[in-house]
């Protein structure tokens, strides 16, 4: 048969896939606290992070399945799984290529192959069975398990994958029945049956119309039909193991024919005998021996005999596709899967055996159509040929409308597939699904010969398989507590061990077509991952980062920290995105891979309303992380006062070993805030595509839900006090802080291509060769490290320069300034940070006059001098750090605190004014 020539084939007898739907509820309880909660469940886990800001997704999906009719399942075991799964088993390799199989491959390298299938195929069916009865699974077969297990990027584009592979496969098995039917009546009904190519294409057309019939009526029909397929398959089968016994011996058999092409004439007076029982036979067909093909004249190999093998014993899908007509699909599809797949491995050694030990090995590499020669009725093995093909075909047809309309009612295509996520009639078929099936298995025909994409649909179903393994061991790692399915034998090995089989066979058998696949799997996951809606299902993925998270977070030990690998691990204190959004980024750009967290501070007894609002808030932030593509957490808290919520964030926000180092806050002062927050987000250009589109929506949500500005000077909800009693506490813990101002006037849209960076350190003194640190030592330290780090980033190192602007004494020694700057200059070097350092002078009285009368702590100034310097030197700079006075132990200082840094940071580009608690560079290895 043209469809089985040659290099391996598609796997044999596809069987029914059922449309998909959302396995989910949407729970929403009200707890006595008021508080509720909408999640995704799905069949297998729910998501161990919280779903927030899926309530409109999953009404969406609601909503699309309550309007869909309910199908009635009504098929027991045997119906329902192990006639399907039989007949996808046997297909027509039972008939037409296991001859071809021991021919080359001898009896004992035969059954070998027949073991490794079997256990590759066992493997897969543990995994199919573990997630089939851990929920319910409903319509959709390999496409709904995927894609509600690993999510809808992998269960979409393995779902579009397995529909084309099931498109093909029919096309292949309808040609392999015309073949079968000129083999037997082109010969001696030359009148009515014709071998041209068009002819050809005619009669695979009339029986696809069939079973087009068959789909129509609906899966009540085809259950039916896949019965009477079922006999005629296992009387024919029957017939055969009754021949080999009671038949002795038989001479002067024909050479298997190939109608329908010229390519190869066959000498007829050559003739073969079938010996029956003999030792002598079953000594020759011991062991292999790889000739050519009689059909293609190609020489065989053990992979391309394995390919070929292989492909008619995969149908392990064929129950688990029709799970949603199943009465008990928790039962049957592990049972009856197992059990059929027990039955056909044991007929399959069954007849290798006979078939070693009775048939000459010239009669079985010249006609692989030896069953029907040797039979006491041979016409039983032609319609057992038919009736396997035609199931193959029908199961196949079938299939691809539920798997179209499954992966169509999902949505992941967008209007491109909507329409076939219907169904027309009242028993609930989809018949425009059945129709495009349909329409497309008859372009595939017209073709003509689709032989050459045959081993790339086997790939497609070895690549399912795969798939569905992977997600077994996905579930299984993952180790979430709602994994638990009634079919317990199995494990991750299991699993790891049939995806890794499936995936070396792919490679084994034709490296080239596997690394296609693969390609068109890549492809398909990145055009659904780019259009694909929001889904409530919940996928594997989460569950695999939370338990690797949570692993490497006990490993993690505060007490093993060292200087050598520090890095910002900041808590960031804000009011309103809004107003907040240019500081929020900047700090996003100095983070260095840290921990970074918004902090947020609901003030206001904790009571009902307030949680429910903070709820509410928390969506909103998290759709703002979202859109902003920042990389931060957010932590929202509720407190009597700001400051009280402050003390909570900054002792308890973090994890294990990731708790914040360094805390920034905005500036205090009474100035409005202004709308920031979109500017310069959504300045990049757009794409048609759907997850940009679904950004856009986000951002105007956020826009909708984010509380207004302050539009008064006096509606400030924190004091002065509690402002700097909050730097005062950050100290104590020994947090690094950084205080911000004027960042609402950056905008990196707008920045040039040239700029700096320019560091002020106000706390050093230098006396002699030497740099020697003052109080504030730290400090220094902090800034030239977050300075670097920032030009580290490539947006900045890109645009600008690092620079450190030493202050110095104008009537100091020229000498003085010559030994700081070398000083300097050595320190950076030391410290491996590329900057520039310039000497800044300043008069002596302008500087050391402006000190309190104790000489030691600056005054206000002193900060407006050293304010005036900045503006004269750092005009061009992007961003200004310099040093943070340390906050005042009186309370009744505040005020001159915060003085004191509104005249060190007017007028001046954004600044980031610094204080250092902690050493944080190392010259060390």
């Amino acid at each position: 048969m043209a469809a089985l020539r040659g290099s391996p084939r598609p796997l044999m007898g596809r069987y029914t896939l059922l449309p998909s739907a959302s396995s989910w509820e949407s729970v929403s309880e009200e707890a006595e606290g008021g508080l509720g909660m909408t999640e995704g469940y799905s069949l297998m886990l729910s998501n161990p992070l919280s779903n927030v800001g899926e309530e409109q997704s999953s009404q969406k999906f609601m909503s699309v399945t309550a309007e869909e009719p309910e199908h009635k399942n009504k098929l027991s075991t045997f119906f329902g799984v192990v006639v399907p799964v039989t007949l996808s088993m046997f297909s027509v390799i039972l008939f037409l290529r296991l001859g071809f199989i021991v021919g080359q491959a001898g009896l004992v390298l035969s059954i070998g192959m027949f073991v490794i299938a079997y256990f590759v195929v066992g493997l897969t069916i543990l995994s199919i069975s573990a997630i089939a009865t851990n929920g319910a699974v409903k319509e959709g077969g390999a496409y709904y398990m995927i894609s509600r297990t690993l999510g809808p990027e992998f269960g979409g584009s393995i779902g579009v994958i397995f529909y084309f592979a099931n498109i093909f496969a029919s096309a292949l098995y309808l040609l392999g029945f015309v073949e079968a039917l000129l083999n037997n009546f082109a010969e001696t009904h030359p009148n009515i049956f014709h071998p041209g190519e068009w002819y050809h294409f005619l009669y695979a057309s009339v029986v696809l119309l069939f079973c087009l019939l068959v789909c129509l009526i609906g899966s009540g029909m085809f259950a039916k039909t896949s019965f009477v397929i079922f006999l005629a398959v296992m009387v024919a089968v029957s017939s055969s193991i009754v021949s080999f016994l009671i038949v002795k011996h038989k001479g002067d058999l024909p050479p298997g024919i190939h109608a329908g092409s010229d390519t190869h004439k066959f000498p007829q007076n050559v003739t073969y005998r079938y010996s029956g029982w003999n030792s002598t036979t079953l000594h020759n067909n011991l062991w292999p021996d790889f000739t050519k093909d009689y059909t293609t004249n190609e020489h065989q190999t053990p992979l391309t005999v394995f390919g070929v093998l292989f492909n008619g014993v995969t149908g392990v899908m064929a129950g688990a596709n029709i799970s949603g007509d199943l009465k008990k699909p928790g039962y049957a599809i592990p049972f009856g899967t197992l059990g059929a797949s027990v039955f056909t491995f044991i007929l399959y050694l069954l007849l290798v055996v006979f078939t070693s030990a009775t048939c000459p090995r010239s009669l079985l590499r010249n006609n692989y159509n030896y069953l029907m020669v040797i039979n006491k009725v041979e016409w039983l093995i032609t319609v057992g040929t038919f009736a396997a093909t035609l199931s193959a075909a029908l199961s196949c047809l079938i299939g691809a409308s539920r798997i179209l309309q499954a992966i169509a009612k999902d949505d992941l295509l967008g209007i491109i597939l909507r329409p076939f996520s219907k169904v027309i009639r009242r028993n609930g078929e989809p018949l425009r699904a059945v129709l495009m099936s349909w329409f497309l298995v008859q372009v595939v025909l017209l073709i003509g010969n689709v032989d050459k994409v045959a081993v790339l649909v086997s790939m497609f179903f070895l690549l399912s398989y795969g798939v569905t393994n992977m997600a077994c061991f996905a579930l299984k790692v993952a180790s979430a507590p709602n994994f638990r399915p009634t079919f317990q034998y199995f494990s991750w090995q299991s699993a790891l061990l049939g995806a890794v089989f499936c995936f070396l066979i792919m490679f084994l058998v034709n490296y080239k077509w596997a690394a296609l696949a693969f390609a068109l799997m890549v492809i398909l996951f990145v055009v659904i991952s780019l259009r694909a809606p929001p889904t409530p299902w919940g996928d594997v993925s989460q569950a695999l980062i939370y338990h690797q998270v949570r692993k490497y977070l006990l490993r993690l030990d505060l007490r093993k920290d060292h200087v050598k690998f520090w890095r910002p691990q900041v808590l960031l204190l804000v009011s309103n995105p809004r107003s907040g959004y240019p500081l929020i980024d900047f700090v996003n750009d100095i983070k260095k891979g840290g921990l970074y967290i918004l902090g947020h501070i609901q003030e206001g007894g904790f009571d009902v309303q307030l949680l429910r609002r903070q709820k509410r808030e928390l969506t909103t932030w998290l759709n703002f992380i979202d859109c902003t593509e920042i990389k931060a957490f957010v932590e929202l808290t509720v407190a009597q006062t700001i400051r009280a919520g402050a003390q909570n964030l900054l002792m308890t926000s973090g994890l294990g070993g990731m708790k914040p180092n360094t805390l920034i806050l905005g500036f205090y002062d009474h100035e409005l805030p202004t709308e920031s927050f979109s500017r310069g987000i959504f300045r990049k250009p757009r794409l048609p595509f759907m997850r940009v589109q679904r950004k856009d929506e986000i951002y105007r949500s956020v826009l909708l839900h984010l509380p207004p500005l302050r539009t008064h000077p006096g509606h400030q909800k924190m004091t002065l006090k509690d402002y700097v009693g909050i730097i005062k506490d950050a100290v104590l813990m020994g947090k690094n802080v950084c205080i911000a101002r004027n960042f609402a006037q950056l905008d990196k849209n707008t920045l040039g291509k040239e700029g700096y960076i320019d560091v002020w350190p106000m706390n050093t003194t230098v006396v002699g060769e030497g740099l020697v640190l003052g109080p504030y030592d730290f400090t220094f330290l902090l800034t030239l490290q977050l300075s670097c780090v920032l030009h580290m980033v490539p947006f900045w190192e890109n645009r600008s320069k690092l620079r450190v602007m030493q202050i110095v004494e104008t009537g100091d020694d020229e000498d003085n300034h010559q030994a700081q700057y070398r000083t300097l200059t050595n320190l950076l070097k030391e410290l491996r940070i590329p900057a520039e350092v310039r000497m800044i002078h300043s008069t002596q009285e302008s500087l050391s006059q402006t000190r309190n009368a104790d000489g030691m702590a600056p005054s206000t100034n002193w900060y407006r001098t050293v304010n005036q310097l900045i503006k004269i030197h750092s005009t061009e700079a992007f961003v200004v750090f310099t040093g943070l006075p340390p906050p005042p132990n009186e309370e009744n200082m505040a005020q001159q605190f915060i003085q004191d840094i509104t005249v060190l940071s007017d007028n001046l580009p954004p600044v980031m004014m610094v204080y250092g608690k902690s050493k944080v560079v190392s010259t060390s290895l």
